[in-house]
């Protein structure tokens, strides 16, 4: 398939043309289970995917599975998120389940293929305030998110790193960026207000992302430092994760 608009992405920041909602759907699958999830998910549910895009009743749908190898896996809630795009908040609050389909398209019933056990579930919805796309295709994104200071400085400086980021992108294989606030959930375990993505070609793209190098080093100085003095501790959370599939749009 050609790369979407997300993004969210959503990633694969393809949705995001224009101002959207998306919501990630995080999920805890073991490596027993693995191949089997992924590939109905690939094989099936992309497909499903696309009819409802098709149709107009969902923007873009993403698969991402987290990078093994980075970190202790036992600090992560989930290894597997599902991206869902939408126009608006009725179109997401009021959509329906497209795995109930399954049989209508194929014929079969979508235990005949087997199973696997989800052993951690949860959702996470945003809006989208600025990102930009390039023609280029993705393979890898961080999903960040933290808690700033103050929410409206952080889409300021993040509107104006944008444009930088953007202006560069091509030089250093960042394909997608973007910046939502948090919709949901709002409360003591989730402090986190703001979610930013980047998009690289390649996995060396992601890690001088990481070690601040890449497109980070066309930032002025004093955007960084803004940036930083109103996020002293950083990201909450820098998932790293590899686009297994994703929707085209509508066609």
């Amino acid at each position: 398939m050609k790369n979407s608009l997300f993004i969210l992405l959503v990633f694969v920041s393809s949705f995001l043309t224009a101002q959207n909602y998306f919501f990630l759907h995080g999920v805890k699958i073991s490596n027993q289970d693995s191949k089997a999830f992924e590939s109905k998910q690939i094989e099936y549910l992309s497909k499903l995917a696309q009819d409802e895009v098709n149709a107009g009743r969902m923007r873009g749908w993403v698969l991402l599975k987290r990078v093994p190898g980075i970190g202790d896996a036992s600090d992560y809630k989930f290894n597997y998120f599902w991206v869902h795009s939408f126009d608006n908040i009725d179109q997401m609050v009021n959509r329906k389940p497209f795995w109930q389909n399954f049989k209508a398209k194929f014929g079969i019933e979508r235990k005949s293929l087997g199973s696997y056990k989800i052993n951690g579930s949860g959702r996470y919805f945003f809006k989208t305030v600025t990102q930009f796309q390039t023609e280029d295709v993705g393979k890898y994104v961080i999903l960040n998110d933290g808690r700033p200071k103050n929410l409206n400085t952080t889409i300021e400086l993040a509107k104006e790193g944008g444009k930088h980021f953007e202006k560069n992108a091509q030089k250093h294989g960042m394909t997608g960026w973007g910046m939502a606030t948090t919709i949901a959930p709002q409360d003591m375990h989730n402090l986190s207000n703001v979610f930013f993505w980047d998009i690289y070609d390649s996995m060396s793209g992601i890690m001088k992302h990481l070690a601040f190098e890449s497109v980070y080093v066309e930032l002025p100085n004093e955007l960084k430092e803004k940036f930083n003095d109103n996020m002293p501790n950083g990201f909450n959370h820098r998932n790293v994760c590899e686009i297994l599939a994703f929707t085209n749009p509508k066609d």
